[in-house]
């Protein structure tokens, strides 16, 4: 059950992750085109590199522009979905790690269990495909 919550966990954080790039790069582009600056290379940092450090970087060195401000909402939505989603993948590796500090704690041999498989010799009893 564990196991699957963190399966499911991860794949929601992870296109949680994906939108917010996906926004935030929509949101650089059409701004960036506005003020007459190159929109493909900001669009290219937001997606292949850390989306967050692009956008402040952006938003220190965007030339200033005369038309009033338009697509706020996909700031404001990319911003959202980016804190969340580095919110949720923290939570989810506490999780993980407290899941296995939990497993190791209520059963510590449950490593050593795959021990039992083999002989008195310490080899595997089946025939491991080597020919001597």
């Amino acid at each position: 059950m564990g196991i699957l919550f963190f399966s499911f966990g991860l794949l929601f954080v992870s296109l949680m992750s994906l939108a917010a790039r996906a926004v935030l790069a929509i949101w650089i582009y059409k701004d960036a085109e506005r003020r007459g600056m190159n929109p493909i290379l900001w669009c290219l940092l937001v997606i292949f590199t850390s989306a967050i450090i692009v956008l402040l970087v952006y938003l220190f060195a965007k030339k200033p522009s005369l038309e009033p401000k338009k697509g706020l909402g996909l700031l404001i939505t990319g911003c959202i979905l980016t804190g969340l989603s580095f919110i949720l993948s923290i939570f989810m590796l506490l999780g993980l790690f407290g899941s296995f500090l939990y497993e190791i704690q209520h059963d510590p041999d449950i490593y050593d269990k795959n021990y039992e498989l083999y002989d008195e010799d310490g080899f595997d009893s089946d025939d491991s495909g080597y020919e001597f």
